[in-house]
């Protein structure tokens, strides 16, 4: 059972090297038909990559996060991508969460790395991906979803007229995501991907001792990360939150 347990990180984690090189590709302007068959190679020295270079996560510590060709560093943030995807397969699999949820996470990631790399996503990928959650909510039909996340949109949006807080993909993807889950989980999403920026935010200013209004946030990370948090464990925290209150 273990070894099946690795096979489905690993289908994860490869997804994530797999999506991560096709954007560096887009990124780099490559030909459609070399997007998916030309072989991978080093950024710096261009040498063709091994297979075993090419393992997600297990390459990057083999090769001591370095190019063994060139000996020029890996961006780390490969690696941890692919070990997060992978993670997070593994947990939706041990969960039972529903298969569309992989889709979903897949988008997520597509938009977290752009996210991450450019500090904002494209309108088009927004779209379709609203596009999917709103087709998924149509086929899992449960009106009592929508509530909240229209809710929400609406404040943050009217919140944007006085103070710009939240990009409009933000909400758009909050809005996507609002109405995948039920409205415990929902709160518990809202509000847990908020801490975790704030809390990001806190540690930007203080290694970089910039000024908060200056400080850059990737906002799609942590509703993604808030996301699978409240899918898995969303009730749970919602029902020990208010045994607290009840204190």
């Amino acid at each position: 059972m273990i070894i099946f347990y690795i096979c489905i990180f690993f289908i994860g984690a490869a997804l994530a090297s797999f999506i991560n090189a096709t954007l560096y590709r887009i990124e780099k302007e490559f030909k459609w038909k070399a997007l998916l068959t030309q072989n991978s190679h080093c950024e710096e020295c261009e040498h063709p990559l091994s297979w075993i270079d090419l393992l997600p996560v297990l390459g990057f510590l083999i090769n001591k996060g370095r190019c063994r060709y060139c000996n020029s560093k890996v961006n780390i943030y490969y690696p941890i991508s692919e070990f997060i995807l992978g993670t997070i397969f593994l947990l939706f699999f041990l969960y039972t969460v529903p298969f569309y949820m992989y889709i979903v996470i897949l988008f997520l990631f597509i938009l977290s790395t752009y996210d991450i790399k450019e500090f904002g996503i494209p309108k088009d990928l927004t779209h379709i991906f609203l596009a999917l959650c709103l087709l998924i909510f149509l086929f899992t039909f449960d009106i009592t979803k929508i509530y909240f996340p229209i809710a929400i949109g609406i404040f943050l949006i009217l919140l944007n007229i006085f103070k710009k807080s939240f990009g409009l993909g933000d909400i758009l993807i909050i809005l996507g995501l609002g109405v995948l889950i039920n409205k415990e989980q929902f709160i518990v999403f809202f509000w847990l991907s908020i801490i975790i920026a704030l809390l990001y935010s806190l540690i930007l200013i203080l290694r970089k001792k910039i000024n908060i209004k200056n400080a850059k946030v990737p906002m799609v990370p942590f509703l993604s990360i808030a996301f699978v948090i409240s899918i898995i464990y969303g009730e749970f925290l919602w029902n020990h939150i208010l045994k607290l209150l009840q204190m």
